[in-house]
C-alpha cells in the first residue's frame, strides 16, 4: 500500500478543518445576530425587527400592557416588563402589579415569568447579564432579579415614583429617576444602599450616562430640553433647551374626560414634554426626543451644538442608537411605527410599521 506524503496528510486535515469552520459559520452568525425589540403596550405584544431589511420578522404576544424591554450581553435572551390591566378609568398605567418575563432569543419561547407586587417601570440589566433591576412605581422598594430563573435576589428600600433606571459600565452603581420626589437616586449595587440623591426639581424621565465625561443627562416632565449633571457630586452643569415650540402647550380641560384623553400628553400629569434620550457609543452624538413637537434633535458632544432636527411620527417616546452610531431608532406611539434616523445625514430614512402604541425599544444584544 502506498504511503501518503506528510504534505498530502496535512493538506487533507486542513481541508477538513476549513469545511467544519464553514459549516459552523451560519449557526454562529445566527446566534450573534442583533435585532431590534419593540414593546407595544396597546396591542400587548413585542415586535422583532431585522435591522438589515427594516421589517418585522416576528411578533410575540404578551397579553398584558408592556412597559419595558431589554436584551442581554450575548444576545441569548431578552426580557419584557408588563403591567397588569386593572381596567381603571384612569388608564392602563394605573395599576398595582405586573411581571417580568424572559424569552429565548433563538426560539422566542418564554423561559420564565415572575409576578411582582407593584407597577414595574423602566428596568435595567447589569453589564454581566446576571441581574435585572426593576423600579416599582407604586411601591417603597425596587427588586433585583436573577436572570437565570427570575427569582428575586434582593429588595432595596426606595420611595414611590421610581421610573427610569441606568446601570454604570462597571455595574457598581444604579441610577434611578423618580417622578414623585423629583430626584435621581444613586445606589451601590453591592449593598443596595443609596449613596447620593440628586434633587433636580421636576419629575425625572429618561436618563443617559456619559461616564467618560463624568456626566449624567436626563429629561424632565415639564422641560422642553434636557439637563446635564456631574456624576461625582450631582452638581448641575448645563440646561439645554430644544428648539422652541411653534405654539404654547394648551392647558387641559377641567372635566374628567378631557384629562383622561390627555393622560399621555403634555397638558396633564405626568406632563410628558419630552421622553426619549440616547447617546451613540462613541460619545459623539446625543439624540433627544421632542415628544410634544414630533421630532428628534441631534446634538454633537461635548459642546452640545445642535446638528439639526428630524420630523418623525406622532408623540415619539423612546430612542436607541445602533452599536456603530450610524442610525437612531425612534418609537412613534400615535402612528404605530418606528422611525429610522441617519444620524450623520440628520434625516429619516425609513419608517417601520409595528404594534399599537410602541414605546420602549432595545437591541437584542446589549
Amino acid at each position: 500500500m502506498r504511503r501518503q506524503s506528510s504534505e498530502t496528510w496535512i493538506l487533507e486535515i486542513a481541508t477538513v478543518c476549513t469545511l467544519q469552520m464553514l459549516c459552523a459559520l451560519p449557526a454562529a452568525a445566527d446566534a450573534q445576530q442583533n435585532r431590534l425589540l419593540v414593546e407595544s403596550p396597546h396591542s400587548q405584544d413585542v415586535q422583532v425587527i431585522d435591522v438589515a431589511t427594516r421589517k418585522v420578522v416576528s411578533n410575540i404576544e404578551i397579553q398584558e400592557h408592556t412597559d419595558a424591554v431589554t436584551g442581554s450581553p450575548d444576545g441569548s435572551a431578552f426580557y419584557v416588563a408588563a403591567q397588569d390591566d386593572m381596567r381603571s378609568p384612569f388608564g392602563y398605567q394605573t395599576n398595582e402589579s405586573g411581571k417580568v418575563m424572559a424569552f429565548d432569543s433563538r426560539s422566542l419561547e418564554p423561559v420564565w415569568s415572575v409576578a411582582l407586587d407593584g407597577s414595574p417601570n423602566h428596568m435595567s440589566r447589569s453589564p454581566d447579564g446576571k441581574r435585572i433591576y426593576v423600579p416599582l412605581y407604586t411601591r417603597h422598594w425596587l427588586v433585583v432579579l436573577r436572570t437565570g430563573d427570575g427569582s428575586i435576589e434582593q429588595w432595596w428600600p426606595a420611595t414611590i415614583g421610581n421610573h427610569a433606571t441606568e446601570v454604570s459600565g462597571d455595574g457598581k452603581r444604579l441610577y434611578v429617576g423618580n417622578m414623585v420626589t423629583d430626584t435621581i437616586y444613586v445606589y451601590d449595587t453591592g449593598t443596595g444602599r443609596v449613596l447620593m440623591a440628586m434633587d433636580v426639581g421636576e419629575s425625572v424621565r429618561p436618563i443617559v450616562l456619559d461616564e467618560p465625561r463624568g456626566l449624567i443627562y436626563y429629561q424632565l416632565s415639564r422641560l422642553h430640553g434636557f439637563e446635564a449633571r456631574r456624576l461625582d457630586d450631582g452638581s448641575l452643569v448645563r440646561r439645554v433647551e430644544l428648539p422652541p415650540l411653534d405654539d404654547a402647550i394648551p392647558a387641559t380641560g377641567s372635566n374628567l374626560a378631557e384629562r383622561l384623553a390627555n393622560a399621555e400628553g403634555a397638558g396633564a400629569w405626568p406632563y410628558t414634554y419630552n421622553h426619549g434620550l440616547a447617546m451613540t457609543r462613541d460619545g459623539q452624538h446625543l439624540v433627544a426626543v421632542a415628544t410634544v413637537a414630533n421630532y428628534v434633535a441631534i446634538y454633537s458632544l461635548p459642546d452640545f451644538s445642535l446638528k439639526g432636527t428630524v420630523p418623525v411620527g406622532g408623540s415619539p417616546n423612546w430612542v436607541v442608537c445602533d452599536p456603530e452610531g450610524r442610525f437612531a431608532y425612534v418609537t412613534n406611539p400615535k402612528d404605530d411605527s418606528v422611525s429610522v434616523i441617519d444620524i450623520a445625514a440628520v434625516r429619516e430614512v425609513a419608517r417601520i410599521p409595528v404594534g399599537k402604541g410602541p414605546k420602549r425599544i432595545a437591541f437584542s444584544v446589549e
